[in-house]
């Protein structure tokens, strides 16, 4: 048994500047069979850097104050529904069901967790993003690697695109 204050985890924001209380409690506590991380978003600040999927792991993310809003699309290039996420309420994706993007389109603050499943951290190599590449002139398909590169401060991933090769 272990018990961790949210209040006493080191936030780790988004490497991709996506928001700034990010807290990975799985990070916090030893031995975690699964991911979850704690969120508190201002208004304009988002989960993730962009929409993605997870090929290796299914997400669960809870709301616990205010409205989140998700963006979801059946495939890469296909069209994107929106849905709102309000307190008390969660939304589930399934590996690789979907590519999701959420984050605080309000002028309240958004307090969530989100839950992932198998393994205490995903690996890079099972998530695929959808980026504007600058090589191909339109939002691409790209592969997260591990990288380790220093034109990522705090990351330890860069973005490769599917189509022509171009690495961020």
């Amino acid at each position: 048994m272990e018990r961790v204050a949210i209040e006493d985890v080191e936030s780790v924001p988004h490497f991709m500047g996506a928001n700034t209380v990010r807290k990975p409690l799985s990070r916090a506590v030893d031995g975690m069979g699964f991911a979850m991380t704690y969120f508190e978003l201002s208004p304009g600040e988002s989960f993730s850097g962009g929409l993605h999927t997870h090929r290796d792991q299914e997400e669960l993310f809870y709301v616990l104050e205010g409205v989140a809003t998700f963006e979801i699309r059946e495939t890469a290039d296909g069209e994107t529904e929106v849905i709102d996420v309000r307190a008390g309420e969660v939304v589930h994706f399934g590996a690789g069901d979907v590519y999701q993007t959420g984050g605080n389109a309000t002028d309240e603050p958004v307090v969530a967790v989100s839950v992932g499943v198998p393994g205490a951290r995903h690996d890079w190599d099972g998530v695929e993003a959808v980026v504007d590449c600058p090589e191909c002139g339109r939002a691409t398909v790209h592969s997260v690697v591990p990288s380790g590169d220093e034109r990522m401060p705090g990351a330890d991933v860069a973005v490769v695109c599917d189509d022509c090769g171009e690495e961020r």
